[in-house]
């Protein structure tokens, strides 16, 4: 029986955690029983919901694990009940196997090859999926998405990757030249306001959007730009789109700088992206 009771952070962290563990399911034919999955994330996702491989049980509201939830984590732990191994090398599981979706984010054992049902599963609301295609379907130009992260990036590796206003506008401007010629616009993407300069026809934001809608917007344009996160890198796989990342105040853009994810910090071009817990920085070898 696989067991699947550890959820990280926010929804992208979560997303990227369950795909490795998702993926060998799919693969195996294996059913998988998520237990303490977030509601609203749960909710969010209506087709994951109706996957006959997929059990959820005690999905809750709540923001941190629950006493019970902290017991069943114990438990794995204590009896060495949890996967070691890369899941490809995993040829069945035991009666009792816990999956810990974040210490396999980067095992690509099954992602490519379960793709195709990934995406389907993970597919929004049909209320989100038709308010999102009302802004692309009679829209025949380049789409570029601006991943534009505030809230907590404020704090985050001492804020390192909480870009200004202007940085936004500036790289904005780069990706006109580069481009320049062809019909082209912007779609910003932010959760804190952002306001768009006056006369700037080309940039639009989704009215009344949330997480999920912007995510899934990004996931239909051309090209998405933003600093380093799972969120935009969800966006990239889920819509094969290619993602170029903001690692400074200035940056060198180049049409060859974009590349597709193809699994959490890699990119179809081979390249990583690293977090150097010492400089807690990013970068992309």
């Amino acid at each position: 029986m696989l067991l699947y009771v550890k959820h990280y952070a926010q929804m992208c962290n979560r997303l990227w955690a369950f795909v490795p563990a998702l993926a060998y399911a799919l693969h195996r034919q294996q059913r998988m029983y998520v237990f303490f999955a977030g509601r609203k994330y749960v909710d969010a996702f209506p087709h994951l919901k109706r996957c006959g491989m997929l059990r959820f049980m005690l999905s809750n509201d709540s923001a941190e694990p629950t006493f019970l939830a902290w017991r069943f984590i114990i438990f794995s732990e204590k009896f060495n009940l949890e996967i070691k191994d890369d899941l490809r090398n995993l040829k069945e599981v035991r009666l009792l196997s816990f999956v810990d979706g974040w210490q396999h984010r980067n095992d690509v054992s099954f992602i490519a090859e379960q793709k195709n049902k990934i995406v389907k599963l993970l597919r929004p609301a049909e209320e989100i999926v038709t308010k999102v295609g009302k802004y692309f379907e009679n829209y025949d130009g380049m789409t570029v998405g601006v991943h534009i992260r505030r809230g907590d990036y404020k704090s985050y590796l001492g804020g390192k990757y909480y870009f200004s206003g202007e940085c936004y506008l500036r790289i904005i401007d780069q990706i006109r030249a580069l481009y320049d010629g062809r019909k082209i616009r912007f779609l910003l993407c932010s959760n804190e306001k952002f306001n768009i300069p006056e006369g700037a026809h080309d940039m639009f934001m989704i009215e009344k959007s949330d997480g999920i809608t912007d995510l899934y917007a990004l996931s239909r344009c051309d090209l998405i730009i933003g600093p380093p996160s799972s969120y935009s890198q969800w966006a990239s796989f889920y819509g094969d789109v290619p993602l170029y990342l903001i690692l400074r105040d200035k940056m060198n853009i180049k049409i060859d700088s974009f590349s597709k994810v193809v699994a959490l910090d890699l990119f179809e071009n081979g390249k990583r992206i690293i977090l150097d817990e010492q400089k807690q920085e990013y970068f992309i070898e």
